[in-house]
């Protein structure tokens, strides 16, 4: 059976999608239809100006803009979209709420991650401002804990552990169908997660066939296209050595020839003129591998090491010196009342007991030696700091489409 399987993985084909991220300065009407696409799931309709004014009342709950139509567009653009460093887009913040409670980030619209989070956590949805009902979620998930936003770079050639969402089957697939793959485990640079695990990717089916007489074998070809980084940045993926090297490994580790066949797929011909070949049969949740194309500039996020309390006090307190003294006894203790240093005198009437000093006269201590000041020095401390995934940098030369 999981013979069977492999035979199935490779028999498809994964080409690289022709899509690259460029930079852009995009108008503000084409700012405008970007964000609704990512907050609604679709361009609103009316005049700009009106379009610009109701996404300002759903994000921030009244209009908080001002200035010209292109300042109003501009601000909207990098809450949704811009992240600062100290914190994180709204886009962002959302992927991070996912990758946290589910460990799937789904590519549907804002609201309806946003309504679909709501619902798990509390049982129900939140009015308010779509910012101010992120904030709840962040606070409610993640407590105490503080993310920050940082540039990173992914190398080219990094391999790319994805599970697919679709299963594929060469019987019933048709050529254009749009095949969706979340990624396995983090892809990590240094401490910043750069692509979150259940982030999805997409492929689009180029070449279907079914299995037919002489043996002829089922076959599937898919044009990956890309995986979105933690800031939803598209990072274009390909088949490339690493990705061809995994899948012969899965191969050997079964003991079938691997040599060709991600190229051919498996022998066609069973045993029998009439004999129907293979059908392409992969089960949803099947290991499947790609890898970047380029290296990808990208936004990733890390925790930011805010400190709680408690601990930041238990490690300024590990540095106190508490010096010891022997019993203190009456004879130590002047009560005559004199006034001197280190005594009490009751002025007061009452019967309330005078304070009595436990380590005697404080500044004669100072001075004969037998008092030791208190020494406030903090060691210093390093976080601990984890990859999920290690990301290697060297590159084996352009990848084979």
């Amino acid at each position: 059976m999981w013979k069977k399987k492999v035979a199935c993985i490779l028999a498809v084909i994964a080409v690289c999608g022709t899509m690259a991220a460029g930079a852009a300065d995009y108008t503000i009407l084409e700012k405008a239809d970007k964000v609704e696409t990512t907050v609604y799931g679709t361009t609103q309709t009316g005049s700009l100006n009106d379009r610009i004014a109701a996404l300002d009342k759903l994000l921030n709950g009244q209009s908080t803009v001002s200035g010209s139509l292109q300042d109003k567009t501009n601000a909207l653009y990098k809450d949704v979209y811009g992240n600062s460093g100290s914190d994180l887009s709204l886009l962002t913040a959302v992927n991070l709420m996912q990758w946290q409670y589910s460990g799937q980030i789904t590519d549907e619209p804002l609201l309806v991650r946003v309504e679909s989070l709501e619902q798990s956590i509390d049982g129900k949805t939140v009015s308010g401002s779509l910012e101010g009902r992120v904030l709840a979620l962040r606070r409610t998930l993640l407590g105490n804990k503080k993310y920050v936003s940082q540039t990173v770079t992914i190398p080219a050639n990094t391999l790319v552990t994805m599970n697919n969402i679709d299963a594929l089957n060469s019987k019933t697939i048709q050529e254009g169908d749009v095949v969706r793959f979340a990624v396995a485990d983090d892809i990590c640079v240094g401490d910043v997660i750069a692509i979150p695990r259940g982030m999805e990717a997409t492929g689009t089916v180029t070449k279907a066939r079914k299995s037919g007489r002489f043996g002829k074998d089922g076959k599937i070809e898919i044009t990956y296209d890309n995986v979105r980084a933690a800031d939803g940045s598209p990072v274009v993926l390909t088949v490339g050595d690493k990705t061809k090297e995994e899948y012969k490994r899965m191969a050997g580790a079964v003991g079938a020839s691997a040599a060709g066949a991600i190229i051919l797929g498996p022998v066609g011909l069973v045993g029998g003129l009439f004999v129907h070949g293979n059908e392409v049969d992969i089960p949803a949740g099947t290991t499947m591998y790609a890898e970047t194309k380029e290296n990808a500039e990208v936004v990733g996020f890390k925790e930011s090491g805010v400190m709680d309390d408690m601990k930041t006090a238990n490690m300024a307190a590990s540095g106190v010196q508490v010096p010891t003294f022997a019993p203190v006894t009456n004879n130590d203790v002047d009560n005559s009342g004199t006034g001197d240093a280190g005594t009490y005198t009751d002025t007061d009437t009452d019967t309330d007991t005078a304070p009595q000093s436990s380590n005697g006269d404080l500044q004669a201590g100072l001075k004969d030696g037998t008092v030791t000041p208190v020494d406030l020095y903090n060691s210093k401390h390093n976080d601990d700091q984890q990859a999920v995934v290690t990301i290697q940098s060297n590159t084996a030369g352009d990848a084979n489409e």
